[in-house]
């Protein structure tokens, strides 16, 4: 699955201000004070991966090793594994409606597009 926006999810944790593009002139100031991240900032690949872990760890998933990128969920004898890199996670289960309730589950918090359907 890919999360679309993963990058704009996250709000930033520091102040970071932008100039504005030639033409485009605001009443007041020529930057722009960022509320959220943005692909390309350098920040925002850690920001959605704090926030998309913590969702995980809700969930009930733990981290597997010490990357913080692979993760696994019990309930009963159903697992699934998750490795995510940056905004694409694969995934591995061996109850096929225990993923789909994982990722129904999931997209009400992100926007999904799976590609293993």
């Amino acid at each position: 699955f890919d999360i679309r926006g993963a990058f704009l999810c996250k709000p930033i944790d520091r102040e970071i201000y932008l100039k504005l593009p030639p033409g485009y002139e605001p009443p007041q100031s020529k930057t722009a004070k960022l509320l959220r991240s943005l692909y390309g900032l350098k920040q925002a690949p850690s920001a959605f991966h704090s926030l998309f872990e913590s969702w995980l760890l809700c969930y009930g998933f733990t981290a597997i090793g010490g990357n913080r990128v692979t993760f696994l969920l019990r309930r009963g004898t159903s697992v699934v594994l998750l490795s995510i890199y940056v905004d694409d996670g694969i995934t591995a289960t061996n109850d096929k409606k225990l993923y789909r309730q994982f990722l129904a589950d999931l997209s009400k918090d992100f926007e999904l597009s799976d590609q293993g359907k």
